[in-house]
């Protein structure tokens, strides 16, 4: 308590330096604190469910590569679902469930919900019930059951709270279905990258029913459009119960070899699976703020060796009356201890500020965004944080305070000595690392930067400007066969053209660089192969005038045409991509392909390609465009399709007008997730975007706290070596000689710790690597500019105390001493 009392007195006597610390200290904190509180939500707290540390994702993987990564869930088929199932005995629950937009009808409004068809038993899988009423039966996964659980939020916006929703009737694309539970606030499921919170669940019992004749999509082996999540048995280890998936694997290769040929499965545990690959942009950014704190930490540490100079009477007066250098010591760093208390929740109070930016900030794909906030686990790690920092600062201040001579520590005090070399030498090293830290940060920094503006400057192969986009899903009762739904598409694109302001308007089955595909298996008719070895490609199907509203240039051939309908030969085009790997230096014109999908029962149709378009990147700005084959709507004639409006001036200004053109069609067709389509490519660099602003903001502040860490120990050493200064211009010595001895002394330290700087940037290249497009994570260029850029900071923080040194008056440095 005296140590308190007396640090509380000291603190209080030097606002100014006391001001300086604390703000020093905040910054690195606060920075830590706020990003802590992303990886806390994301990469840290346990998922919502019954023992989630038991629940694994199954993860399908080519053999022939590898399970390289996570970065993309990976799809099954059902029937392999069953099989898995049926056969494990590792696994205490094994469920599937996929995305299901569905129309909710009450007569008067038709809305869009966002669904799930899952199999019956997921809510066991993950230990939840409803709060009113019951979970799926298992036979209700069965054709002919149609049951629906709402959530919570549905529940409350649509059907008013009603306690008595259980038992009653709603209807879904057209078909009637029983209210059987309503999950709890807050439940939410799938915790998919970037996806739109379900709001109701129903069982795979609607997709295992045909109405046409066709074999349903969950009948298909090798048709993988579902994702499996199972829970292990009690005891049972993550690796005992890969050993068995591997078994079960190896013999349903053997089984079916047309689909299955090359399939394994690795058991992902479904945290991992739900982060994906945000795990190494969270982790590097812990990195740079750890380095900002630990920049910090260094600045604060020269402060105090600085201030306990100044103390060498008082601790020399301590110790001739008996204190022991344990009690020196633990005064120093009970007030340096303080310091980071108080720098902690200074740090705190700007965490949460910045929190609230970050989470504006943060790309729309990060897992559980929503649960960001600072928590019992962030204030913990806050306030660890500032005692470790604290006493960090502190420990070399107090060793240097605590081993110092009594006797000659009094002599030099009454004679008024400078900093002995020891002390100048163990600055001199703080003043490296600063530099050395700064420069990892400043060349991370201009690495993002430098990758982001060229993912930026990536030519898609459409232009994005002014166009809005929206989804319109036909409900499947009124517009079950293809031709009606054909229809109704060309004649709302037919009306929508005819809108004031529209330039061109088309569809297609999925947006690009939304993060959504569908691939098929295709064939080449003049040289078939077996089911297992065929390629596979990109599918999308589109309206007429989709690349001229999208402006994507057709190289050869033509475009689809109105007599491409459902009556005229089966036709497809091709992109670049998909030309030069299937059909090098031949014409792909003319060639004969099956892709490998169809919405008519029966074989798919051999398809002419008819057309070659320029490469599109269509799922990442970063990876090469994929094959590519685009079909014509009229002969693949889905229900639900995404419209593409190309406007003069602002395409958002067209959203009523297009919502209002739907209803005139058909009120139950609604329109929904209107959204610009230069907001997908501006959400397609937001990872990049957001770790180049946030890596850059960090290493500002290093490079500022560097610099002020130049900038006060070189000012202190010319207060240090005023005599000497003095002495050497009073025998004779040129301003400029003593000019080029300081400023070469700073210059030194700052060519110390470039070059170390520079041996550590290679050193961790690799874990740059994946983060960077088109440069290399030691591209000289980038570290030039930033070692430059350092050096003339550093070059100002030297020159100005040198300058200082050198208008030194002889005759009152003298004087003064």
């Amino acid at each position: 308590m005296q140590n308190l009392r007396y640090a509380v007195r000291m603190l209080a006597k030097q606002p100014a330096f006391t001001a300086i610390v604390i703000v020093t200290f905040a910054l690195g904190i606060g920075a830590n604190t706020a990003v802590f509180s992303v990886v806390n939500a994301v990469l840290l707290r346990p998922l919502p469910f019954k023992n989630p540390q038991n629940l694994v994702a199954l993860w399908p993987y080519d053999i022939r590569e590898g399970l390289k990564s996570v970065a993309d869930w990976s799809s099954v088929s059902y029937p392999d679902f069953r099989d898995w199932r049926a056969q494990n005995d590792q696994l205490e629950h094994v469920a599937v469930y996929t995305n299901q937009g569905l129309t909710l009808t009450d007569g008067s409004q038709a809305t869009h919900i966002v669904g799930e068809a899952v199999s019956a038993d997921l809510f066991a899988l993950l230990g939840v019930q409803p709060m009113i009423g019951r979970a799926f039966f298992s036979a209700e996964d069965e054709p002919g059951n149609h049951v629906a659980i709402l959530s919570y939020g549905l529940w409350q916006r649509r059907f008013s709270s009603d306690p008595k929703i259980v038992g009653k009737s709603i209807t879904l694309d057209g078909k009637s279905y029983a209210v059987v539970g309503v999950m709890p606030r807050g439940f939410e499921f799938p915790l998919m990258h970037d996806s739109v919170a379900a709001e109701l669940w129903t069982t795979v019992a609607t997709l295992r029913e045909s109405s046409d004749g066709s074999t349903p999509m969950t009948e298909q082996r090798g048709n993988d459009f579902m994702f499996c999540v199972a829970r292990l048995k009690p005891g049972v280890s993550l690796s005992q119960a890969q050993a068995r998936i591997d078994a079960i694997s190896a013999t349903l290769r053997q089984q079916y070899p047309d689909s299955n040929a090359h399939v394994g499965v690795a058991l992902v545990p479904l945290l991992s699976a739900v982060v994906g690959d945000t795990r190494p942009a969270l982790m590097l950014l812990c990195a740079m703020a750890g380095c900002v704190l630990l920049v910090a930490c260094v600045n604060v540490a020269n402060l105090l060796l600085a201030r306990s100079l100044s103390r060498h009477k008082e601790i020399s007066i301590r110790a001739a009356l008996g204190a022991s250098r344990l009690d020196v010591a633990k005064q120093v760093l009970t007030e340096s201890g303080m310091f980071g208390l108080l720098g902690g929740f200074a740090g705190l109070l700007l965490a949460i500020w910045a929190i609230d930016s970050l989470r504006k900030l943060l790309p729309a794909n990060i897992p559980r965004i929503n649960d960001i906030s600072p928590d019992w686990h962030v204030l913990l790690f806050t306030a660890a944080a500032s005692v470790f920092v604290g006493i960090l600062a502190g420990l070399l201040p107090a060793w240097r305070a605590s081993h110092g001579s009594l006797a000659s520590s009094l002599n030099d005090t009454a004679r008024g000595s400078t900093e002995g070399t020891r002390g100048r030498q163990t600055r001199a090293v703080l003043v490296v690392v600063e530099i050395v830290l700064a420069l990892v940060l400043l060349a991370t920094a201009g690495l993002l930067v430098s990758s982001f503006l060229r993912l930026q400057r990536v030519r898609p192969g459409f232009d994005p400007a002014n166009v809005l986009t929206a989804r319109v899903a036909l409900p499947g009762d009124h517009y079950a066969k293809p031709q009606a739904a054909s229809d109704f598409f060309a004649r709302l694109l037919a009306r929508i053209a005819t809108l004031p302001g529209v330039r061109s308007a088309s569809a297609a089955w999925w947006i690009p660089l939304s993060g959504s595909e569908i691939a098929f298996n295709f064939d080449i008719q003049e040289r078939p192969m077996p089911k297992s070895q065929q390629p596979v490609a990109q599918v999308n199907v589109i309206a007429l005038d989709y690349f001229k509203t999208l402006r994507t240039p057709v190289l050869s051939g033509r475009d689809f045409i109105p007599r491409d309908d459902v009556k005229a030969p089966h036709v497809a085009i091709v992109n670049e991509a998909f030309a030069r790997e299937f059909f090098p230096g031949e014409n792909a014109l003319g060639k004969r392909i099956i892709p490998r999908g169809s919405v008519e029962p029966g074989e798919p149709p051999v398809r002419e390609i008819v057309g070659v378009i320029g490469d599109s990147h269509l799922i990442s700005l970063s990876a090469k465009p994929k094959p590519q084959i685009y079909v014509p709507h009229p002969q693949f004639a889905i229900q639900s399709m995404s419209l593409f409006v190309r406007s003069d001036g602002d395409a958002r200004a067209l959203t009523s007008a297009v919502r209002n053109a739907v209803a005139e069609l058909d009120k139950n067709v609604p329109l929904y997730r209107e959204r610009l389509l230069s907001d997908y490519f501006s959400s397609s660099i937001a990872q990049p975007r957001f770790n180049a602003l946030l890596v850059g903001l960090f290493s500002a502040v290093a490079l500022l706290l560097a610099a002020a860490g130049i900038f006060g120990v070189m000012s202190y050493a010319v207060t240090q070596r005023t005599q000497e200064i003095g002495i050497r211009l009073a025998l004779g010595a040129q301003r400029g000689h003593v000019l080029r001895l300081i400023f070469g002394e700073g210059m030194r330290l700052v060519a110390i710790g470039v070059a170390i700087g520079v041996v550590l940037i290679f050193a961790i290249r690799s874990l740059l690597s994946s983060l960077l497009y088109g440069i290399g994570a030691t591209d000289p260029a980038t570290i030039v500019l930033v070692t430059l850029l350092l050096a003339g900071v550093a070059f100002l923080a030297c020159w100005w105390p040198a300058r200082r040194a050198s208008a030194v008056d002889p005759v009152i440095a003298l004087r003064q001493q």
